[in-house]
């Protein structure tokens, strides 16, 4: 046996053939070469077959008879960690450190001891030691890293991982690691980017394609979100994590049989895994069993196995049915003795909770506690709504479209009915209602009209009648009416934008603009935990109040320059008097009455709104009226809202 012997079993080790490299390797310590750096190989071999007490004899002969080889001793460290001897580990790594103490290696060796032990501070300070003597060792910064999120910094991983990618821009893991950890900060629409940068260089990489699907799905981008988790589902069939995602992506798009099929699909292979079992329990709620639902959590709640995301599903159940102390109840391990959110809570978790509690007392009329819990909430999401381009962005549409279309043409067999209006101002309720009348079908909210615009350059394309007449046939081809339908519901509230637009594109269709007291109206969007970034505006008083205005100046716009295409109705009225605003509404669409629309309790559909839990509740007052009661904790916040009525 020569150095050539060594060479190739060096290569069939790194290749991956254990069997024919461990023959070498043994023949050359049985041959009498009892050199400690290939006894230390063969015992991290040993290791790697498996072989724990024989890997662990080698390697500690190797490193008895090269005490002063750092190397051959961190093998032997390494070793000691896997065999579970983490202490002993430890101990022979200070040794290292005490004869080579600018040894960046030992250092990053050290932390990986003190991560088995579970002492993640002090494997924190170790790597940074050791980033400190090599500041441009990609794995050691890959695992600075991790002890950061481990340590809940999230923000210096971020920055550490960016660090990294700049030394090593096509290393994906880097990537994927970047994107999951910005959706922790709740950033989706960075890591979206980081993402698909790893999956450029490494398409059939399973766990990206998984992330970025749920960073679309975190971001409102539900049908890129869909093809995304059944891409990761083809790359690797048997994760439960991918399919349970692709279970609340199919929910979120109103398909509960493929949401169902997804988490029971799931369940069948993982029957342990929490974040199937909170799907498919949030699935029963959305079925109208919550119940159901509260009971697949509960027992994991109560014998204090839940996960975090598993503890706040149990809640928002528990709350739903009713249960107000159980919801808190399950929610008190996550508070600290002040009863603020935990500090090593993620900001999503953090942002989750706070909603949900502010939702908890807010269902007990306890306005002050609800109020605190929201204002946290609302705190955990960076500002990014522009009021000054969002001011330009509706001067822009007021130019453009200022004059309805001059030639209506003839009607279509089944029209367009787009209800509009602020988020919660009563939208999901009539279109439940208009639901229920036989020649209506409801679509909920689309986002196709907005995409379709927005791949046009909406409102600055300049569009002619030619222009108009194709958008119509993609959106009417891409929302197909169903048989016998005389009209088809869009409930996408941010539709208001789109008036003069939509009356271009198809100058039969009918614009209804629900309207509510902007107090309420506003209150409500400050309450609510939107994913959808574009509406970013409802997390700060000052911005929703500038979104409103814009929002109000519009609808004048439309109201003067297009009332042959749109009709109001107020949200007070409706709940009020049902039967007395819902008559002229469908004379106004040239249909008979029928005394369903009075009923949208019974409709039977699902509801994909923040409203989906209130629309299945008979017509109630209860939200009228919701400011008075939060007036007197607003404190000099109220005059925001005063400046609107």
């Amino acid at each position: 046996m020569n150095s050539l012997d060594l060479q190739q079993a060096i290569q069939l080790h790194r290749a991956g053939q254990l069997d024919a490299a461990r023959k070498i390797y043994q023949q050359m310590v049985d041959g009498g070469r009892a050199d400690p750096r290939i006894v230390s190989l063969l015992g991290q071999l040993q290791m790697q077959m498996g072989d724990h007490d024989q890997g662990i004899a080698n390697l500690a002969r190797a490193a008895d008879s090269a005490r002063d080889d750092t190397r051959i001793n961190l093998s032997y460290v390494r070793g000691l960690a896997a065999a579970g001897r983490a202490a002993d580990a430890a101990q022979r790594v200070g040794q290292v450190l005490q004869r080579d103490e600018k040894n960046p290696e030992a250092w990053a060796t050290l932390a990986a001891v003190q991560r088995h032990l579970g002492q993640h501070r002090n494997e924190l300070e170790s790597l940074q030691r050791a980033i400190k003597l090599a500041p441009q060792d990609v794995p050691m910064l890959l695992a600075l890293a991790n002890a950061q999120a481990a340590n809940h910094r999230i923000e210096d991983a971020v920055a550490t991982l960016r660090q990294a990618a700049s030394l090593a821009p096509d290393n994906v893991r880097i990537l994927n690691n970047l994107g999951a950890l910005l959706m922790r900060l709740n950033r989706n629409e960075e890591a979206i980017k980081a993402l698909q940068d790893s999956l450029k260089i490494q398409p059939d990489y399973p766990t990206a394609t998984q992330n970025l699907a749920m960073a679309l799905h975190r971001s409102g981008r539900l049908q890129a979100a869909r093809a995304a988790a059944e891409r990761a589902l083809s790359l690797a069939p048997n994760e439960a994590e991918t399919r349970a995602e692709l279970g609340s992506i199919l929910m979120a798009l109103g398909d509960l049989a493929g949401a169902e099929a997804a988490f029971l699909a799931a369940r069948e292979s993982h029957p342990a895994n929490q974040r199937v079992m909170a799907g498919l329990a949030e699935l029963r709620e959305r079925q109208g069993q919550p119940d159901a639902g509260l009971q697949l959590l509960s027992e994991l709640v109560e014998q204090n196995e839940a996960s975090t995301d598993t503890r706040l599903a149990a809640a928002s159940l528990a709350r739903r049915c009713g249960r107000r102390d159980t919801a808190l109840e399950y929610l008190a391990p996550l508070l600290d003795d002040d009863h603020e959110p935990l500090a090593q809570l993620d900001v999503a978790h953090r942002r989750r909770l706070a909603f949900l509690l502010g939702d908890v007392y807010d269902a007990s009329a306890d306005c002050k506690q609800a109020l605190r819990y929201y204002d946290i909430g609302n705190q955990c999401v960076d500002g990014r709504f522009d009021a000054d381009r969002h001011y330009r962005f509706i001067d822009n549409i007021i130019n453009h479209y200022s004059e309805p279309p001059a030639d209506t043409g003839a009607p279509r067999t089944t029209r367009r009915l787009f209800i509009v209006g602020m988020p919660r101002s009563g939208t999901s309720l009539l279109e439940t209602m208009l639901s229920r009348h036989p020649d209506i079908h409801a679509c909920g909210e689309l986002a196709l009209l907005g995409q379709l615009l927005g791949d046009v350059g909406f409102p600055d394309a300049g569009l002619s009648d030619s222009d108009f007449a194709r958008l119509a046939e993609q959106y009417c081809t891409g929302v197909a009416a169903p048989p016998g339908a005389r009209w088809m519901t869009d409930k996408m509230p941010l539709n208001f934008q789109y008036v003069g637009a939509i009356s271009h594109m198809l100058p039969d269709a009918h614009i209804i603009h629900c309207e509510r007291d902007p107090r309420d109206t506003m209150l409500s969007c400050y309450f609510q935990n939107f994913l959808d970034p574009a509406l970013d505006f409802s997390f700060d008083l000052d911005d929703l109040s500038h979104y409103y205005r814009n929002y109000q100046r519009l609808m004048r716009h439309w109201h003067d320059n297009f009332p042959a295409h749109i009709s109001s109705l107020k949200y007070e009225d409706l709940v009020e008097d049902p039967g007395f605003v819902m008559q002229p509404l469908l004379e106004r669409l040239g249909l008979p009455w029928d005394d369903h629309v009075l009923q949208p309790q019974d409709s039977g559909r699902y509801v994909s709104t923040a409203s989906h839990a209130q629309v299945r509740e008979p017509i109630h007052r209860r939200s009228v009226g919701r400011f008075a009661r939060y007036r007197p904790f607003l404190d000099e916040r109220a005059e925001i809202f005063d400046a609107l009525a």
